[in-house]
């Protein structure tokens, strides 16, 4: 059966998350080993800002991939949500020369802060299908990116002359809220991605736009950019006009992700990249090889936490009357399950989260099990 966490291990818990929690920044919290009980514990985090740029293709063939990737980015804004991202999302098409790399749609810029986000983008991203055969996106997405730093260096501008006449961190703060830039935000994470059904074909080497890309947001920040692509599989595409070679070549260059763009549902691709980009994480390696019989899961979430940023539980319980809303009260115990749930990976030694289980930003996951007996040392 698994285990389940006994009252004087909880206390000890406690008390070691706040021996630890202060003095270390590692993701796994805590690691409890009591004559061969462990416990390992786990803080999920998520990328606070993240302004993403979508760069969809808007020739002829496009509109079935159109339609596609609209019907699948419920999901996606889910996983956004359960992250507590504070996004901007922008669509620009293929077709840099016609449309020089602008953002398509009214609003322009998607904000959690809209009535329908979700909705907006998915209009957004219906780009149309009169744009050339020529696909430029990488340089539609410079193109968008150098008019978006001079929207940004505009607004320091004027924050830097609101400040100017403040007299107190109150009036400094105001104003810096009143003239933050729409995207490329400087404390924001930038996400591309490129959807196509043909190659990339924009003027200029493929490491000439990984560099830009790379240090948009400042050198020395070039991780906070992530890539991703739909487009034709290479070598062979079963579906699109042409493999997307340079799509792919870039993402493989900057450790992004790619995905065939000819599959009937791309829910499970959008998925994986709303995971990247937000930095949401599902799998989480045990700190000992565990003994699988003996493994239990239970994932803890703050007392303001909403419903929907809430994992699926087999099991709950609220211990949330009367306490602090940063309070560790809801406990949620997930299915052992491949759909919404978890599993054990064995060769990896980790735990994986599926479907509607994965847990929510500042959620700890509490991983309890016996060591296998092959990781014990001889007494």
């Amino acid at each position: 059966m698994p285990l389940r966490l006994p009252a004087v291990a909880r206390a000890a818990l406690c008390l070691s998350l706040v021996a630890v929690t202060g003095a270390c920044e590692e993701k796994r919290l805590v690691q409890l080993d009591v004559d061969g009980f462990r416990q390992d514990v786990f803080e999920q985090e998520a990328a606070s800002k993240l302004d993403l740029l979508w760069v969809v293709d808007n020739s002829g063939s496009m509109a079935p991939h159109q339609a596609r990737l609209a019907a699948g980015l419920r999901r996606f804004m889910t996983l956004l949500d359960r992250g507590l991202v504070d996004y901007r999302i922008a669509v620009a098409t293929s077709d840099a020369l016609a449309d020089g790399g602008q953002f398509h749609g009214a609003p322009a810029i998607v904000t959690p802060r809209l009535a329908d986000p979700v909705a907006a983008f998915q209009r957004n991203v219906q780009v149309g299908t009169d744009g050339t055969g020529h696909e430029e996106a990488f340089e539609a997405a410079r193109l968008a990116i150098e008019r978006e730093q001079i929207r940004a260096a505009e607004a320091f501008e004027r924050q830097a002359e609101c400040q100017a006449a403040c007299a107190d961190n109150a009036c400094r703060q105001a104003c810096e809220s009143a003239h933050e830039p729409e995207f490329m935000r400087p404390s924001a994470h930038l996400h591309l991605i490129f959807v196509s059904d043909e190659d990339e074909q924009s003027v200029g080497e493929l490491r000439f736009f990984q560099r830009f890309f790379e240090t948009s947001l400042g050198v020395g920040n070039e991780d906070s950019v992530r890539v991703a692509t739909l487009c034709g599989e290479v070598p062979t595409s079963t579906c699109a006009r042409a493999p997307g070679v340079r799509f792919r070549a870039l993402v493989d260059a900057m450790d992004g992700i790619a995905a065939p763009i000819c599959d009937d549902n791309f829910e499970t691709h959008l998925e994986a990249i709303a995971l990247d980009a937000a930095g949401l994480r599902r799998k989480f390696t045990l700190s000992n090889k565990a003994d699988p019989a003996t493994l239990s899961i239970e994932i803890a979430y703050r007392c303001d936490s909403e419903e929907a940023h809430i994992g699926t539980c087999q099991e709950r319980h609220d211990d949330c009357a009367g306490q602090a809303p940063s309070t560790l009260g809801i406990r949620c115990v997930p299915p052992a399950d491949a759909e919404n749930g978890w599993t054990f990976e064995e060769r990896a030694n980790a735990i994986l989260f599926h479907g509607d289980a994965l847990p929510g930003l500042r959620a700890r996951v509490i991983a309890s099990y016996h060591v296998h007996e092959s990781a014990l040392s001889p007494r």
